[in-house]
């Protein structure tokens, strides 16, 4: 019960600061979401009638990314979708501490959706929400919205690896309180100018992530 109730107030809150969440509950607009009008849930959406963005691909995920037990689409789907909550909605206040984390869950978020199209009890309405919130995600990286699932998992991955990297070792320096040398400061002015894109994806993430507690909420409920 404390879980459902934190996701409960985490809708709330993400319903009181996105407009279009709250306007979509208040006024009783139309859904914002085109197949959704045709097809209920993933079941009822021939892959035949589907773009290309809505047809799940074979990831070969990086080392470390899953565990060895997420062995299906559906295992795969639960445990990334346990990293998106964990880090974009229940530790949404440590992502500007934690870039680097919040970068490489990108990818997780990436999984997320990928796996979902394989989930044929999904409702479609969730899944191009999701879309919307990972092609948010991906102007942080620059990653056209066009981009294979795949490619944008291994950018998110690997850029997030190497500003941990950067990360840590400014860490070491600041205790230390030596210089910081060129390769550090480089790597720092990447995290720099990155700062407003990573801004940008952050609360689109967090807007992104709701849907998904909200889905969860409506689970429970019915």
């Amino acid at each position: 019960m404390k879980y459902w109730g934190k996701l409960i107030l985490v809708f709330l809150f993400a319903a009181f600061i996105a407009v279009p969440f709250s306007e979509a509950a208040k006024k009783k607009k139309e859904k914002d979401c085109i197949y959704c009008q045709k097809y209920e849930k993933m079941k009822d959406w021939p892959e035949s009638e589907r773009p290309a963005a809505f047809i799940w691909e074979d990831i070969k995920y990086p080392e470390g990314m899953f565990l060895d037990t997420s062995t299906t689409p559906k295992k795969k789907q639960g445990e990334a979708g346990g990293k998106v909550y964990a880090r974009f909605v229940k530790g949404k206040g440590t992502l500007n501490k934690y870039q680097h984390l919040m970068i490489r869950d990108m990818a997780y978020f990436e999984a997320l959706y990928n796996e979902m199209l394989m989930d044929k009890r999904a409702k479609v309405e969730t899944v191009e929400g999701l879309k919307k919130g990972r092609e948010a995600m991906r102007m942080s990286l620059q990653i056209s919205p066009k981009a294979k699932s795949s490619e944008a998992v291994m950018k998110f991955w690997a850029t997030g690896k190497m500003l941990k990297l950067a990360w840590k070792k400014n860490k070491k320096k600041k205790k230390k309180k030596k210089k910081i040398d060129p390769e550090i400061a480089e790597r720092a002015a990447v995290l720099s100018n990155m700062k407003k894109q990573i801004a940008l994806a952050k609360v689109n993430a967090q807007r992104a992530a709701t849907i998904k507690a909200q889905e969860k909420i409506e689970e429970k409920t019915n």
